[in-house]
């Protein structure tokens, strides 16, 4: 506008002063009239054209912007999907260990088992949603350049999606054909038939150490799904955070979007910890014990497994809303890892598990 106002001022001033010098040539000031009308014109045209564009690109932020929050909106259903993901595997991992401990009795075995006692049986899925990042991609020869950015990140974000694609058939696959091996045992399938529990069903989960091997089995195929659902649902809590503090905050944040629990209930957790109960494996949590005690220390509201001041393992607040039978919500804090579950009592025990043999410890 104030190049345009610019320019015509201007027109207008060589067209005065020219009327001064020509008063008496008519001739001169009718093409001059006409040269400066065209010139209007071409500056008219101009004009709307960067006012259309000015209003193009407006539009297209609000597309932008909007489609941000249907990515927001898709996250926080990731989020909400990893709940099932990340507490499944630590249950099926916690019958794990009681099965290569033998602590199922013939008792246990006689009274039936379900899908889920069994085991080797039983398979889920990671489901994440890209309707938004889908759109961002068909939007991306046009990304706004305050927002390439945040862009470059979602776009970051998703180069999961084809590991994940394939860590769930593998799953899928691996369980399905444990069902086609077990199809050729007599039991399998009569039993469940008949609804009951035969000697060579007890004499399989007991004394056959190839179960023991599908236990193994599964669970490794569960621990790479559950690494995919613990490390997105860290991102995608920071993304829709990010986003948030973008375009600004329109709605109450759900309570399960943190991995982060207050101070003044972290630092309760903070100090060492003595091995009262269980063996340590060959690796965790090892690695990081001297003399049978473990250090939690805390950072930016973070807690940490510590090694030494310069490696520390972060220990992310797990808070669950998904409900499952099989494996209900507990009551104690439950903090998730790389290196395995971390769960803290009121008494001051830390239950830790999901990397090696549970074990129990207790605070200094």
């Amino acid at each position: 506008m104030l190049l345009l106002k610019f320019l015509t001022n201007r027109v207008k001033s060589i067209g005065s002063s020219l009327k001064k010098k020509d008063k008496k040539d008519p001739a001169k000031s009718t093409v001059f009239l006409a040269v400066t009308e065209l010139f209007m014109v071409a500056l008219g045209i101009l004009l709307a054209l960067y006012i259309d564009r000015w209003n193009s690109t407006q539009n297209f932020e609000k597309q932008f912007e909007s489609t941000l929050r249907i990515v927001q909106q898709n996250l926080e259903s990731d989020i909400y999907n990893s709940d099932n993901v990340i507490a499944h595997f630590y249950a099926r991992d916690s019958l794990r260990h009681d099965v290569m401990l033998n602590k199922f009795d013939r008792e246990y075995y006689e009274k039936g088992l379900t899908y889920w006692q069994q085991v080797i049986v039983f398979y889920n899925q990671y489901q994440v949603t890209i309707e938004g990042y889908n759109l961002l991609l068909d939007m991306k020869d046009e990304v706004p350049e305050k927002y390439s950015d945040i862009f470059k990140k979602v776009k970051k974000m998703y180069k999961m999606l084809p590991n994940l694609d394939e860590y769930n058939k593998n799953f899928k696959k691996i369980i399905w054909n444990i069902h086609d091996e077990l199809a050729y045992s007599h039991w399998f399938w009569l039993d469940s038939y008949y609804g009951k529990v035969s000697e060579e069903q007890i004499d399989f989960f007991i004394n056959d150490p190839y179960y023991k091997a599908l236990v193994q089995k599964v669970v490794n195929a569960s621990a790479l799904l559950n690494n995919m659902a613990r490390t997105h649902r860290i991102k995608a809590i920071d993304m829709y955070n990010e986003i948030n503090d973008i375009l600004g905050l329109i709605e109450e944040v759900p309570e399960n979007i943190t991995y982060i629990l207050n101070d003044s209930i972290s630092k309760n957790y903070i100090g060492k910890y003595n091995l009262v109960e269980g063996e340590m494996g060959t690796w965790f949590p090892k690695y990081y014990v001297e003399n049978a005690v473990l250090e939690i220390g805390i950072k930016d509201s973070i807690l940490y497994l510590m090694k030494d001041e310069k490696h520390a393992t972060p220990l992310y607040y797990f808070k669950r809303i998904f409900k499952n039978r099989n494996y209900p919500i507990k009551k104690n804090h439950i903090f998730i890892s790389g290196v395995g579950y971390f769960e803290f009592y009121k008494n001051g025990n830390l239950r830790i598990g999901a990397a090696g043999p549970e074990t129990i410890w207790q605070k200094q």
